[in-house]
């Protein structure tokens, strides 16, 4: 693996448009994926869309990790039936990870026709990050962080630099940097005072990374040369920050944490004070995400109540919530938009509580569930309005 073909691979990527949202109808759904909910606890850990938009990644506890491709009759639809039948969704690539994952990321270069993109990193439970090729699931490297006593220690978060570059590690005390080209342990350090929980990377200003904690605070750092520049220092959740994004141009910082139900927008041209701060239903420790089209006019957010939340952040006015959307029957802690799609991904499950003395009584039926949503221009199905209009004109004509 070499940096130049990664590099070479970002900028080859062709520029697609924007997806039309309409968030003005209920969501369509198009395919589903369903797990065993409660001997094992399969619930799900977010999902992300890949940057090519060909397929979605998704962590499911005790069941590794999963890649699902996009049905192929979405790559051409400019509008849906509303009476399509969902689709099934199976894995293309499977990785019996059994372990605890922390965190994942798809290569930010990722075109699924140069195979050699398509991969994606991840974290996980008393292990190096581990770098997998999405057509085979093999493993591609590693890359381990030591701590003082040059014990492996596992990152709790991770991304990657804006052009695949690099690979930023949140460890107990300190982000660590390391060459996509290089794996290993060589690496660059730059101290934190407390355990990093968040990463995030913004494409429109190289270099620039968001820092999120379990103290509550974000730090916005610069990084070029192998050197690091503090630019400052943002706060005001109640919990450990789990999610971040910035907007396409680089200005605005979204942010969410644990048991908050504040969605926090930072105007990073004026960091010392909120923007404004919407709210969402987020009242566990479980990581609920949020994610912003590439448009910079849709966010969107998940909830332990199962709903989506949908906020126009391109007014020019406070937003409010444009659209809430009921879509599971349990915790709902992934939400992706496709990049160039009418289409949302969501992601279901939490972790319950199982008592041992009642194993033999009928338990509940908990939803882990992924999910494809279509979001955009609808059609009414042809031959059900012609039948709803013959029985109409039946029953005037009675």
């Amino acid at each position: 693996m070499e940096n130049e073909l990664y590099a070479e691979a970002y900028t080859e990527a062709a520029p697609m448009a924007y997806a039309v949202y309409n968030f003005e109808s209920t969501a369509l759904e198009l395919a589903r994926a369903q797990w065993p909910n409660y001997a094992d606890q399969h619930y799900l850990k977010n999902c992300k869309w890949s940057p090519d938009g060909t397929c979605l990644l998704t962590v499911i506890r005790g069941g590794g990790m999963n890649v699902f491709e996009m049905p192929s009759d979405l790559y051409a639809a400019e509008s849906i039936l509303q009476s399509r039948v969902i689709n099934p969704l199976t894995p293309a690539v499977s990785v019996p990870e059994t372990g605890l994952i922390y965190d994942y990321m798809w290569y930010p270069g990722m075109n699924s026709s140069n195979p050699a993109t398509c991969c994606w990193l991840s974290s996980g439970h008393e292990g190096p990050i581990h770098l997998w090729d999405a057509f085979t699931g093999d493993l591609r490297c590693s890359y381990r962080g030591y701590n003082a006593a040059d014990e492996l220690e596992a990152a709790m978060s991770l991304t990657f630099s804006a052009d695949g570059q690099n690979v930023f590690c949140g460890y107990k005390k300190n982000v660590r940097i390391f060459a996509t080209g290089r794996p290993g342990r060589e690496c660059v350090e730059y101290p934190i005072s407390h355990q990093v929980s968040c990463l995030v990377a913004s494409q429109a200003q190289p270099g620039v990374v968001a820092i999120g904690t379990v103290k509550n605070t974000i730090e916005l750092v610069s990084q070029s040369d192998g050197s690091f520049r503090h630019l400052c220092k943002l706060q005001a959740h109640k919990g450990a920050i789990t999610s971040m994004c910035f907007s396409a141009d680089g200005f605005r910082l979204y942010s969410g944490a644990r048991k908050d139900k504040d969605v926090v927008c930072w105007d990073l041209r004026v960091p010392g004070r909120p923007m404004f701060v919407l709210n969402r239903e987020c009242n566990t420790n479980q990581k609920i995400s949020i994610d912003l089209s590439m448009d910079n006019k849709w966010l969107v957010s998940g909830g332990t109540d199962g709903k989506v939340q949908v906020w126009n952040v391109s007014e020019p006015h406070y937003p409010t919530v444009h659209m809430q959307m009921s879509l599971h029957n349990d915790s709902c802690n992934g939400v992706s938009l496709h990049p160039f799609k009418p289409i949302l991904a969501t992601a279901s499950g939490q972790h319950h509580a199982i008592d041992p003395l009642h194993h033999s009584r009928t338990m509940p039926v908990y939803e882990n569930s992924l999910c494809m949503w279509w979001v955009g221009p609808q059609q009414e199905d042809p031959d059900l309005l012609t039948t709803i209009i013959k029985a109409a004109s039946n029953s005037s004509s009675v």
